[in-house]
């Protein structure tokens, strides 16, 4: 029986300013399971990133509720647990390095934490050997390809023991072989260790990659469902602004065109579906 980690039901959240208010996200409800690989999609001002925010009580909802393995974020007493429980790495991993020396940078979130050394000397090597960083462990950081910087920022969040990892954009700086770097070490993790991964993206391959997809338009939550459910609905892709998979549109065109296929998702189905036209 599955179990579920996030809750979010009927919240939404405005951004207000002396000048004008923005609304974040309005009345969404969603679910997420332990073990669960999920992808949001929105276009920019989607609402996608303002849920992330909200899901590890970074942000609190203006109505509604969203719960982190049944915690209210809105716990106040609660908050340092709910954080340590959902870790969020970010676009530019430049932002969150704190320290001159890898391993100094990956040890500080346990430290504020309170966790005693042994345990957080435990933690470094651990999370260093899981992203595959252990020999830089004594090097600076700002000397490291865009990949691996992520994937240093992943071992930060990850000395924390999170519960879900949410990755807020953070293959988008990155060249092809960045994004595939970050990409496995998530996908690893995910079915190694049975971490929860939060994937905000805007690349459709990455996306094709999880288990559920999430799609949000203008603060609402427009479509949810598999990859395959997802991109099937062609309406709601182009409601959301969003690009089909490369795969997807050139199957979507040779429907359109009278040729009798099943829409695929990926070039090797595709590839399948013309082979096998008589």
């Amino acid at each position: 029986m599955s179990e579920t980690v996030i809750s979010v039901e009927n919240v939404s959240y405005t951004y207000k300013s002396s000048q004008n208010e923005t609304v974040g996200v309005k009345n969404l409800s969603l679910s997420i399971e332990k073990g669960d690989f999920v992808a949001f999609l929105g276009h920019n001002g989607s609402g996608k990133s303002t849920l992330a925010k909200l899901l590890n009580g970074f942000l609190l909802p203006d109505e509604g509720k969203v719960f982190v393995e049944g915690t209210d974020t809105a716990d106040e007493a609660k908050t340092y647990e709910i954080r340590s429980k959902v870790g969020m790495v970010f676009q530019n991993p430049d932002n969150q390095m704190v320290a001159s020396v890898i391993e100094d940078d990956i040890a500080f979130g346990p430290e504020n934490l309170g966790v005693e050394r042994e345990e957080i000397v435990r933690r470094v090597d651990w999370a260093l050997e899981t992203v595959k960083m252990s020999e830089y462990r004594t090097r600076t950081p700002f000397k490291l390809s865009g990949g691996q910087k992520q994937r240093i920022a992943i071992a930060a969040i990850l000395a924390m023991m999170p519960e879900v990892l949410i990755l807020d954009e953070s293959t988008a700086m990155l060249d092809p072989e960045g994004r595939k770097e970050v990409l496995d070490t998530v996908k690893r993790l995910n079915k190694e260790k049975n971490m929860t991964v939060i994937l905000i993206t805007h690349y459709m391959d990455e996306a094709l990659e999880a288990d559920k997809v999430f799609v949000f338009s203008e603060g609402s939550l427009i479509k949810g469902g598999t990859p395959r459910e997802v991109f099937s609905d062609f309406g709601a892709v182009e409601k959301a602004k969003l690009l089909l998979p490369v795969a997807t549109a050139a199957g979507k065109a040779l429907v359109e065109a009278g040729i009798k296929i099943n829409v695929p998702l990926t070039d090797e189905e595709l590839a399948e579906e013309i082979c096998s036209l008589k």
